[in-house]
């Protein structure tokens, strides 16, 4: 039995008996006490309907009980001696009896029975004695003390069981719901781990990204100003300056736009897009970058429209290009398939492992960020394509494909 398990078992057991050992001590301590309680109100409820012409009548109806009812003389016993002979009312409680005050105690006669006796005056010379033996009481109570322990002790094997059933049936679900919970709470722990991880690389990568740039026109600024650089050198120091001082705000604009992606915080507008003039339109961008580097483009496009965010996913297609012309190998082949099913982009490559493919994801993964950096990326491409189609709902899968010898990129287009 597992420790949860266990733990109800002796709890019910616990509470089962706890509450039985209570039970059988109140019973004990004041059981007793309250049947004479009840008693004593029945004889004083008799004595209140006593009169001379109902004595036989009620006497007999008494006796049934075990109440013996009788009018005796304070002086004389005129009907019966017996109880009259037994010391019943206590010396202090004469003085009540006499001043007409009903008298009802617990006494102990010489046969060492134990009754309760109720007396009240009558008239000058009567008063009415009404007796009950409280053997009965503590007889029946103490048989019923003794049964009931009998069937505790009996019932002891079928409250073991039961509260053993009832343990397994009750801890085997929780202690499973705690196990998954502690599961849950260590998977959010290492990605809670893995998330910190992560955004330390960021800063650092971030802050090695804009380093170099800044770097440059540092230095080229600060020779300016010494007069290291000739004259006609400035006009090429300044385009190099220029054209750095573009690279940081496109670092700094697709860096904050990748933050505000991931944190959700880039509104939606959907409209129907024509994803065949679409992909069009992003290859004409760089029609000249696909002749110049003799790149073999195998177009398959059909007429596709969905639903979507038009800028976002413009991007998203254009980060995609930028990789494949980036990255194509020696064999320089890029086929494009746009079909019902997925939008599919295919560029040959070296043998990449699909193992480790989710670091593709992370920015600034590529070491060599110059290939991307030429046709405008900043070497945070995957990252941001990864967070749009995770906006817009879209599925996605990368993988290198052995057999055709390249990497593929699928946008799914069925939500």
């Amino acid at each position: 039995m597992r420790r949860i398990s266990l733990k109800i078992f002796l709890f019910l057991n616990a509470l089962t008996y706890g509450f039985i050992a209570i039970y059988v001590l109140i019973n004990y301590l004041f059981l007793e006490n309250y049947q004479i309680r009840l008693k004593k109100r029945e004889l004083t409820t008799l004595s209140e309907q006593y009169t001379r012409k109902n004595f036989e009548e009620l006497s007999e109806l008494s006796e049934q009980n075990g109440i013996f009812i009788r009018e005796i003389s304070f002086t004389k016993d005129k009907k019966n001696s017996k109880i009259h002979s037994m010391k019943f009312i206590e010396n202090y409680l004469w003085e009540d009896l006499k001043s007409g005050k009903t008298v009802i105690d617990v006494q102990t006669g010489r046969d060492n029975i134990r009754r309760i006796v109720l007396a009240k005056k009558l008239d000058e010379e009567y008063m009415l004695v009404v007796a009950t033996s409280v053997a009965p009481i503590s007889d029946v109570i103490k048989s019923t003390l003794k049964f009931f322990i009998y069937i505790i002790l009996l019932s002891i094997p079928i409250n073991l069981y039961i509260a053993y059933i009832f343990s397994i049936k009750m801890g085997q679900p929780i202690e499973s719901e705690l196990l998954e919970l502690n599961a849950q709470l260590k998977e959010e722990l290492e990605k809670q781990k893995k998330s910190e991880l992560f955004r330390k690389n960021f800063i650092s990568n971030v802050t090695h990204e804009l380093k170099t740039p800044v770097a440059i026109i540092d230095g080229y600024s600060g020779a300016i100003l010494d007069g290291i650089i000739e004259d006609e050198e400035i006009p090429d120091i300044c385009k190099n300056i220029n054209q750095e001082a573009s690279n940081m705000n496109a670092l700094i604009q697709e860096l904050l736009f990748y933050c505000k992606m991931e944190s959700g915080y880039i509104p939606i507008k959907k409209e129907n897009i024509n994803l065949k003039e679409t992909l069009e339109n992003i290859l004409k961008r760089y029609s000249m970058d696909f002749k110049l580097n003799n790149i073999n483009l195998e177009l398959n496009l059909e007429e596709i429209t969905i639903e979507s965010d038009k800028k976002l996913l413009d991007r998203c297609l254009n980060n995609l290009i930028i990789n494949s012309l980036a990255y194509v190998n020696e064999k320089k082949n890029i086929n494009i398939i746009l079909d019902n099913e997925a939008i599919t982009i295919k560029n040959s490559s070296h043998p990449l492992n699909n193992e480790n493919i989710e670091e593709y994801f992370k920015p600034f993964s590529k070491k060599n960020d110059k290939k991307v950096r030429k046709y405008g990326g900043t070497g945070l491409g995957l990252s941001v394509v990864s967070e749009i189609l995770k906006n817009l709902s879209l599925n996605y899968k990368l993988y290198y494909d052995e057999t055709d010898e390249a990497v593929i990129f699928k946008v799914f287009l069925n939500e």
